[in-house]
């Protein structure tokens, strides 16, 4: 890294000065920064003046050269030798192209940079923004800043205000951060970022002469782990934690998380009502039980190309299925899964060409014939004797990195494993199913509303709630809302649900009414 003479990092200004709006140029102004007026027509030297870099990179068409170079070089002489990069005009697509790389190509790797886009014409402004953020991820520069001297922003006393831009650039990275998460499901970043804006807060309070506890964030740092838990639960496949986390992450997503969004992490407070919606879709009872949330988990890895996921859990999904319908004391106890693989491995055994049987005859002890018998009399038993086979054959292969004889192509386990999650869909059925048993709906309240839920919205809240319960249903209420709503919504559903449920991490389930009659 280079340093000046002072010893500290030596820092570079990239500026531009092109024509100007008028005949006459550009006018002269006071622009103020600091505290510190210097005035002049032309802003570099204003820049000069303000943050004494050590070098400085002048764009200039070759109009601008011809009008401006001698009088800047002139004024700026005894303090700073500019260096002139002609660029054109940027009229046309590749020109916009050639000033890209000029800007990029004028800074080196890791050096700390200060941007100027007062003089930039037309899109220049938005092409700096492309190139700073490009130069942050591909030559590690470091930005000192993104400065515009904004003579149309002038004060009754003609003075012309010199704002930084660069918190703007913080925005690219949660954006990046967001998408990151949207398509890989690693929240790292966003989490960072959280994290860092916190400890940045703290750091500032505490540097000031009267520290006010009450104005520090509370809970961005929170937010920031349990959004990274969440994202190593999906990661490692713990489709209970999943749920859990999730549902935590409701309950956080508060008007006292907005407040400080706001106030701290202003990119945050934009981007969360998408990410809220992003991180709560699998919020629910932490059970077992809760079938459609793994469905869904399973379509969720698709989507992001985590493949080995999506083999692993839809294995364990129908697993779980036959677990509950042999109605296995406890699905997660080894020896019932256990019970429900044999079943369907040998049921899987039994369809193969008599050839293939006697060529790799049953050797295990075979299933109990009840068990046979209560499997088979589900109507869905063949479909997912059938989804077994496939899943299960595809996941071997993938565990063993395809170490046999015969491995299937990359691109067959892709088709397959996205034919097999439309199977599932079709297996376990639409959305609102959310457990094993096809009456059972879980009604998450928190996702009815963004910020704070509004009495003006109730109509529309319990109409919601009446479209998802359905009718004659076990329904589960959970997630953080009002108890208002709570119990306008419990009273909408009198009459419509066969057992109505209140669930949250503090109470567990609690039975509001139950009319089932057995």
């Amino acid at each position: 890294m280079r340093r000046n003479i002072a010893g500290r990092c030596a820092m570079k200004a990239l500026t531009f000065v092109g024509l100007g709006t008028g005949r006459g140029g550009y006018e002269p102004a006071q622009y103020l920064h600091g505290g510190k007026i210097v005035e002049s027509n032309l802003f570099p030297i204003a820049l000069y003046e303000f943050f004494q870099p050590d070098q400085m990179t002048v764009f200039v068409t070759r109009e601008s050269r011809e009008r401006y170079w001698d009088e800047l070089c002139r004024r700026l002489a005894g303090r700073i030798q500019p260096v002139p990069v002609e660029i054109p005009w940027g009229g046309k697509p590749d020109e916009l192209w050639t000033i890209f790389d000029r800007v990029v190509e004028s800074v080196d790797e890791g050096e700390e940079v200060l941007f100027d886009i007062t003089h930039g014409f037309r899109s220049l402004p938005f092409l700096v923004f492309l190139a700073v953020a490009y130069l942050r991820e591909v030559k590690n520069v470091r930005v000192r800043g993104v400065v515009y001297g904004a003579f149309e922003a002038r004060d009754g006393d003609g003075r012309a205000p010199v704002f930084d831009l660069s918190p703007l650039l913080s925005l690219l990275d949660w954006l990046a951060a967001v998408h990151l998460f949207r398509r890989s499901g690693s929240a790292a970043d966003l989490s960072r970022l959280l994290r860092d804006i916190h400890a940045e807060a703290w750091r500032e309070r505490a540097a000031e002469s009267v520290p006010a506890a009450t104005e520090k964030p509370k809970v961005l740092q929170k937010i920031g782990d349990r959004i990274n838990e969440l994202s190593q639960a999906l990661l490692l496949i713990r489709p209970l934690e999943v749920m859990e986390k999730a549902q935590h992450l409701a309950d956080q997503f508060t008007d006292a998380l907005s407040e400080e969004a706001a106030r701290w992490a202003k990119p945050f407070a934009l981007i969360a009502p998408t990410l809220r919606q992003e991180l709560t879709q699998f919020a629910g009872v932490s059970s077992v039980k809760n079938l459609d949330v793994q469905r869904r988990m399973v379509s969720w890895y698709i989507e992001r190309g985590l493949f080995v996921q999506a083999l692993t859990l839809a294995r364990e999904l129908l697993v779980t299925r036959v677990c509950l319908l042999l109605e296995l004391e406890n699905p997660l106890r080894r020896e019932a899964r256990k019970r429900a693989e044999r079943l369907l491995n040998y049921l899987a055994w039994s369809k193969l060409p008599e050839e293939r049987k006697h060529s790799d005859p049953w050797t295990d002890p075979e299933p109990d014939v009840a068990d046979v018998e209560k499997f088979r009399a589900h109507d869905q038993a063949e479909s997912l004797v059938g989804m077994w086979s496939s899943i299960r054959d595809a996941r071997n292969d993938v565990d063993h990195a395809g170490m046999n004889e015969l491995p299937s192509k990359a691109s067959a386990l892709v088709a397959r494993v996205k034919e097999m999650s439309e199977k599932l869909d079709r297996i376990f059925g639409g959305e609102q199913a959310m457990m094993i048993e096809p009456d059972v709906v879980t009604i998450d309240l928190s996702t009815f509303y963004t910020g704070t839920a509004k009495l003006s919205d109730l109509a529309e809240y319990e109409r919601r709630a009446l479209e998802l319960a359905g009718e004659g249903r076990a329904v589960i209420l959970t997630g953080q809302a009002p108890i208002w709503m709570y119990l306008k919504i419990a009273h909408a559903l009198h009459g419509k649900a066969r057992r109505l449920i209140y669930s949250s991490p503090v109470t567990g389930e609690v039975v509001l009414f139950d009319h089932d009659p057995w």
